[in-house]
Protein backbone atom coordinates (compact mmCIF):
# COMPACT_ATOMS: atom_id res chain seq x y z
CA UNK A 1 0.00 0.00 0.00
CA UNK A 2 1.18 3.30 -0.75
CA UNK A 3 2.73 5.64 1.65
CA UNK A 4 0.63 8.97 0.54
CA UNK A 5 -2.87 8.69 1.58
CA UNK A 6 -4.22 12.38 0.17
CA UNK A 7 -2.86 14.94 -2.35
CA UNK A 8 -3.56 17.64 -1.84
CA UNK A 9 -3.75 20.05 -4.91
CA UNK A 10 -3.44 23.75 -5.79
CA UNK A 11 -5.36 24.00 -8.82
CA UNK A 12 -4.87 27.61 -11.02
CA UNK A 13 -1.35 27.05 -13.28
CA UNK A 14 -1.30 22.93 -11.19
CA UNK A 15 -3.94 21.16 -13.01
CA UNK A 16 -5.47 23.80 -14.73
CA UNK A 17 -4.20 25.81 -17.30
CA UNK A 18 -4.34 29.30 -16.53
CA UNK A 19 -2.42 30.39 -13.93
CA UNK A 20 -4.72 32.56 -12.11
CA UNK A 21 -8.79 32.10 -12.47
CA UNK A 22 -8.89 35.42 -11.23
CA UNK A 23 -6.37 36.86 -13.78
CA UNK A 24 -8.36 34.69 -16.93
CA UNK A 25 -11.24 36.94 -15.88
CA UNK A 26 -9.53 40.47 -15.78
CA UNK A 27 -7.71 39.36 -19.37
CA UNK A 28 -11.36 39.20 -20.56
CA UNK A 29 -12.36 42.38 -19.48
CA UNK A 30 -8.99 44.07 -20.41
CA UNK A 31 -8.31 45.14 -17.08
CA UNK A 32 -5.34 45.58 -14.82
CA UNK A 33 -5.20 45.71 -10.97
CA UNK A 34 -1.98 45.54 -10.40
CA UNK A 35 -1.93 48.26 -7.89
CA UNK A 36 -4.32 46.76 -5.83
CA UNK A 37 -2.62 43.04 -6.11
CA UNK A 38 0.46 44.77 -4.85
CA UNK A 39 -1.04 46.43 -1.87
CA UNK A 40 -2.68 42.67 -1.04
CA UNK A 41 0.74 41.38 -1.35
CA UNK A 42 1.72 43.83 1.42
CA UNK A 43 -1.04 43.10 3.81
CA UNK A 44 -2.28 46.62 3.22
CA UNK A 45 -5.72 45.36 2.02
CA UNK A 46 -8.13 42.32 2.77
CA UNK A 47 -9.15 39.65 0.31
CA UNK A 48 -12.86 41.31 0.39
CA UNK A 49 -11.21 44.61 -0.67
CA UNK A 50 -8.78 43.50 -3.03
CA UNK A 51 -12.00 41.10 -4.98
CA UNK A 52 -14.24 44.06 -4.28
CA UNK A 53 -12.06 46.19 -6.39
CA UNK A 54 -11.79 43.34 -8.98
CA UNK A 55 -15.43 43.35 -9.16
CA UNK A 56 -15.67 47.13 -9.83
CA UNK A 57 -12.98 46.67 -12.53
CA UNK A 58 -15.23 44.39 -14.44
CA UNK A 59 -18.14 45.98 -14.31
CA UNK A 60 -16.78 49.18 -15.67
CA UNK A 61 -15.70 47.71 -18.44
CA UNK A 62 -19.00 45.97 -19.24
CA UNK A 63 -21.93 46.61 -21.42
CA UNK A 64 -24.18 44.36 -19.58
CA UNK A 65 -23.90 43.57 -15.86
CA UNK A 66 -21.19 41.36 -14.24
CA UNK A 67 -23.49 38.42 -12.48
CA UNK A 68 -22.17 34.78 -11.34
CA UNK A 69 -23.42 33.36 -14.80
CA UNK A 70 -21.17 35.86 -16.83
CA UNK A 71 -18.24 34.71 -14.71
CA UNK A 72 -18.52 31.11 -15.03
CA UNK A 73 -19.32 31.71 -18.56
CA UNK A 74 -15.65 33.08 -18.54
CA UNK A 75 -14.05 30.52 -16.14
CA UNK A 76 -15.37 27.34 -18.22
CA UNK A 77 -13.04 28.63 -21.34
CA UNK A 78 -10.33 27.01 -18.91
CA UNK A 79 -8.42 23.67 -19.50
CA UNK A 80 -6.68 20.81 -17.65
CA UNK A 81 -2.75 20.65 -17.82
CA UNK A 82 -1.33 17.78 -19.69
CA UNK A 83 -1.89 14.48 -17.93
CA UNK A 84 -3.57 16.10 -15.04
CA UNK A 85 -6.74 14.11 -15.59
CA UNK A 86 -4.44 10.81 -15.84
CA UNK A 87 -2.59 11.83 -12.73
CA UNK A 88 -5.42 12.31 -10.64
CA UNK A 89 -7.21 8.98 -11.96
CA UNK A 90 -4.41 6.64 -11.21
CA UNK A 91 -3.93 8.17 -7.80
CA UNK A 92 -7.74 6.96 -6.98
CA UNK A 93 -6.80 3.24 -8.70
CA UNK A 94 -4.12 3.31 -5.71
CA UNK A 95 -6.70 4.23 -3.44
CA UNK A 96 -4.93 7.75 -2.89
CA UNK A 97 -7.49 10.45 -2.26
CA UNK A 98 -7.47 13.86 -3.75
CA UNK A 99 -8.77 17.56 -2.91
CA UNK A 100 -8.24 20.52 -4.27
CA UNK A 101 -7.63 23.59 -2.47
CA UNK A 102 -7.58 26.72 -3.97
CA UNK A 103 -7.04 30.67 -3.77
CA UNK A 104 -9.18 30.30 -7.35
CA UNK A 105 -12.75 30.45 -7.59
CA UNK A 106 -15.01 27.72 -6.11
CA UNK A 107 -17.10 27.13 -9.55
CA UNK A 108 -13.83 26.17 -11.13
CA UNK A 109 -12.67 24.01 -8.07
CA UNK A 110 -15.95 22.05 -7.99
CA UNK A 111 -16.49 21.58 -11.75
CA UNK A 112 -13.14 19.84 -11.48
CA UNK A 113 -13.23 17.98 -8.88
CA UNK A 114 -17.01 16.60 -9.98
CA UNK A 115 -15.57 16.05 -13.24
CA UNK A 116 -12.23 13.70 -11.63
CA UNK A 117 -14.75 12.23 -8.83
CA UNK A 118 -12.38 13.84 -6.33
CA UNK A 119 -12.82 14.04 -2.48
CA UNK A 120 -12.90 17.83 -1.93
CA UNK A 121 -12.44 21.15 -3.25
CA UNK A 122 -11.85 24.22 -1.54
CA UNK A 123 -11.48 27.66 -2.97
CA UNK A 124 -13.38 31.16 -3.10
CA UNK A 125 -17.22 31.85 -3.83
CA UNK A 126 -17.66 34.37 -6.39
CA UNK A 127 -21.95 34.12 -6.49
CA UNK A 128 -24.64 36.75 -6.80
CA UNK A 129 -25.80 38.67 -3.58
CA UNK A 130 -29.75 38.56 -2.94
CA UNK A 131 -30.12 42.14 -5.20
CA UNK A 132 -28.44 39.72 -7.89
CA UNK A 133 -24.78 41.46 -7.80
CA UNK A 134 -21.75 39.94 -7.74
CA UNK A 135 -20.02 39.68 -4.71
CA UNK A 136 -17.21 37.20 -3.09
CA UNK A 137 -17.30 34.75 0.08
CA UNK A 138 -13.86 34.42 0.71
CA UNK A 139 -12.92 30.74 1.88
CA UNK A 140 -9.23 30.28 1.03
CA UNK A 141 -7.00 33.18 1.56
CA UNK A 142 -3.69 33.20 -0.56
CA UNK A 143 -2.26 34.66 3.07
CA UNK A 144 -3.71 31.85 4.64
CA UNK A 145 -3.80 28.70 2.76
CA UNK A 146 -1.73 26.36 5.52
CA UNK A 147 -4.38 26.92 8.33
CA UNK A 148 -7.07 25.76 5.85
CA UNK A 149 -4.93 23.10 4.76
CA UNK A 150 -5.02 21.84 8.21
CA UNK A 151 -9.10 22.00 8.50
CA UNK A 152 -9.92 20.53 5.69
CA UNK A 153 -7.43 17.13 6.10
CA UNK A 154 -8.70 17.04 9.96
CA UNK A 155 -11.54 14.94 8.99
CA UNK A 156 -9.10 12.60 7.04
CA UNK A 157 -7.38 11.53 10.21
CA UNK A 158 -4.14 11.08 8.32
CA UNK A 159 -0.60 12.19 9.18
CA UNK A 160 1.67 14.59 7.68
CA UNK A 161 4.20 11.72 6.11
CA UNK A 162 0.61 10.28 4.46
CA UNK A 163 -0.42 13.66 2.85
CA UNK A 164 1.47 15.25 -0.50
CA UNK A 165 0.81 18.40 -1.53
CA UNK A 166 0.97 20.32 -5.38
CA UNK A 167 1.53 23.62 -6.60
CA UNK A 168 3.24 26.12 -8.57
CA UNK A 169 3.40 29.27 -6.54
CA UNK A 170 4.66 30.86 -2.95
CA UNK A 171 1.36 30.73 -1.69
CA UNK A 172 1.09 26.87 -1.76
CA UNK A 173 4.65 26.88 0.16
CA UNK A 174 2.38 26.68 3.44
CA UNK A 175 0.87 23.69 1.97
CA UNK A 176 4.45 21.86 1.31
CA UNK A 177 5.49 22.85 5.03
CA UNK A 178 2.13 20.37 6.44
CA UNK A 179 2.89 17.28 3.82
CA UNK A 180 5.32 14.67 3.95
CA UNK A 181 5.69 15.28 0.17
CA UNK A 182 6.05 18.26 -1.62
CA UNK A 183 6.00 18.70 -5.16
CA UNK A 184 6.37 21.78 -7.67
CA UNK A 185 5.14 21.84 -10.36
CA UNK A 186 5.61 24.07 -14.13
CA UNK A 187 7.17 27.04 -12.28
CA UNK A 188 10.38 29.00 -12.41
CA UNK A 189 10.41 30.58 -9.10
CA UNK A 190 13.34 29.00 -7.34
CA UNK A 191 11.14 29.86 -4.29
CA UNK A 192 8.84 27.07 -4.74
CA UNK A 193 11.14 24.92 -6.42
CA UNK A 194 13.51 25.62 -3.13
CA UNK A 195 10.76 24.50 -0.19
CA UNK A 196 9.81 21.47 -2.66
CA UNK A 197 11.31 17.97 -2.46
CA UNK A 198 10.81 17.53 -6.27
CA UNK A 199 10.56 19.47 -8.80
CA UNK A 200 8.33 18.65 -12.34
CA UNK A 201 8.23 21.07 -15.28
CA UNK A 202 5.66 19.07 -18.12
CA UNK A 203 3.13 15.89 -18.19
CA UNK A 204 1.83 15.91 -14.55
CA UNK A 205 1.46 12.19 -15.39
CA UNK A 206 4.63 11.43 -14.37
CA UNK A 207 3.90 12.52 -10.46
CA UNK A 208 1.90 9.22 -10.81
CA UNK A 209 5.05 6.54 -10.08
CA UNK A 210 6.30 9.33 -7.54
CA UNK A 211 3.42 9.73 -4.99
CA UNK A 212 2.76 6.01 -5.34
CA UNK A 213 6.08 4.94 -4.14
CA UNK A 214 7.10 7.57 -1.90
Amino acid sequence: MPQIKLVVFDMDGTIIEPRSSWAMIHEHFGTDNTEMLQLYIEHKISDKEFVKADIQLWNAKSDVPVNEAYINSILDKAKPREGAEELIHGLHEAKIKTIILSGGIQYLANKWAKKWNMNDALANDLIDDEKGNLTAIINSSGHNKGPVMEKMIQKYNYGKNEIAAIGDTVVDIPTFERAGLSVAVNTDDERVISKANYHLKGNLTELKKLIINW
